[in-house]
């Protein structure tokens, strides 16, 4: 009897080698196999079990390359296409494989996400011309999406959502993306890229279809929208309004009126100007008055269509120059009246670069000379030496030297008597 009881356990345990496996484990969308090996049989018969729901389907079990296996059993959801055999699940099921082969084998297995083929991301922008989605090389004012393919994010027959990690201007922030139909494996979120200028900077914004407000950044060097999927990335620069100020290097003396113009692009339809910080109104030039010696910063934002760009320069208010006679000998301050017959120099202080002015005697036939002051050694600007003789000024006459400013504001003008 007791042998009896012995015989009956052996019976009912698997042959020794005998396994039940799974091939392709089940996943969303997909197709697997109940796989056996390892017993003598030919043929036989597997049943599959949905532990959720209580779904059964039983397959047939056939001979193939020295093993028993099912045909294809599809993993579906209501919106996923019909097979035979076919199992209903959702992403998360177990599923139990059993089969009376080799003493008894079973086993089970989680339903995985679907197969994610090959990941892609894309950055697209909204041709208006063509009234298509092409690729976007870089970022302006218009309307973009972010199309993530990934068929894994496919869980639900709903339209699923996922986020995407992006980064504008070193702002970071998480972009909801739909997918564009059930069961496509395709996710998208459409935005708008605008500008606008705010207190002499400008400002990028990306903006929902809706008009809520994603993010904003102040538009610098470098700034980029950047997309991150996985190990995908995608990096589109913003491409702001090239302009150009001129002059680019104005020095402007105390009391006169200078003006600082854009000239690239022409005929702007838009500039708004700021001056140390504060708004000022202009067209396409600035007309500015030095007021004291000191720097200011000049903010140009200009406006093309729906494209801004912004221009910076530094503006210098000078003081006037002033002219002085100079013993050409010493460098000193000349005694009055002056030798006719010894040499002097014209001193110009308060010059940023090479100057010219007129030296004559006052009275009829003032002989005038127009002299170039250069800098010397010390930085200062004078002229060459000159003789008052050479000039026909002598003893009881007088020496004058006068400077013209370029724009015509001023004239700074002094005199030496002679002997």
């Amino acid at each position: 009897m007791t042998k009896m009881r012995w015989l009956l356990v052996l019976l009912a345990l698997p042959a020794l080698g005998a396994e039940l496996q799974f091939e392709g484990e089940p996943h969303l969308a997909g197709t697997f196999k109940v796989v056996v090996t390892g017993v003598a049989a030919t043929s036989g018969q597997a049943t599959l079990v949905v532990l959720r729901t209580g779904e059964v389907i039983r397959v047939d079990l056939r001979c193939e390359e020295g093993r028993l296996a099912s045909p294809p059993i599809h993993a579906r959801r209501p919106c996923d296409p019909d097979g035979d055999p076919s199992l209903s699940v959702e992403l998360g099921d177990t599923v139990v494989a059993a089969t009376d082969l080799g003493g008894g084998l079973s086993r089970t297995a989680l339903v995985a996400a679907r197969e994610p083929g090959v990941p892609a991301l894309a950055f697209e922008r909204w041709d208006n011309v063509d009234m298509e989605w092409v690729p976007a090389e870089e970022v302006g004012p218009a309307l973009f999406r972010f199309v993530v393919a990934d068929r894994s994010l496919d869980t639900t027959c709903a339209r699923d959502p996922v986020a995407l990690s992006v980064t504008i201007g070193g702002e970071e922030f998480s972009l909801p993306l739909v997918e564009d139909a059930p069961a496509s494996g395709a996710f998208v979120v459409e935005f708008v890229v605008a500008l606008e200028p705010q207190d002499g900077a400008l400002w990028l914004e990306l903006v929902t279809v809706e008009g809520d407000l994603l993010a904003a950044v102040p538009v610098e060097g470098g700034t980029y929208v950047v997309g991150r999927h996985g190990a995908e990335t995608r990096q589109v620069p913003f491409a702001p309004l090239s302009v150009t100020l001129e002059p680019s290097d104005l020095a402007l003396p105390v009391g006169c009126v200078g003006e600082v113009r854009v000239t690239e692009p022409a005929g702007a339809d838009e500039v708004r100007w700021w001056v140390d910080g504060v708004a000022r109104s202009g067209g396409l030039g600035l007309p500015l008055f030095a007021d004291a010696p000191r720097s200011a910063s000049v903010v140009a934002l200009v406006r093309q269509g729906l494209l801004w760009g912004r221009a910076e320069t530094e503006v210098t208010f000078v003081p006037r120059v002033r002219l002085s006679f100079v013993d050409a000998t010493t460098g000193a301050r000349p005694t009055e009246p002056w030798p006719c017959s010894l040499e002097i120099l014209v001193r110009a202080d308060g010059a940023t670069g090479p100057v010219e002015v007129m030296v004559g005697r006052l009275g009829p036939d003032p002989r005038v000379q127009t002299l170039t002051l250069a800098s010397d050694v010390d930085g200062a600007f004078v002229s060459a030496a000159i003789r008052p003789a050479d000039l026909g000024a002598c003893a009881g006459e007088v020496l004058w030297a006068q400077f013209r400013d370029p724009r015509g504001c001023y004239t700074a003008y002094i005199t030496l008597p002679l002997r």
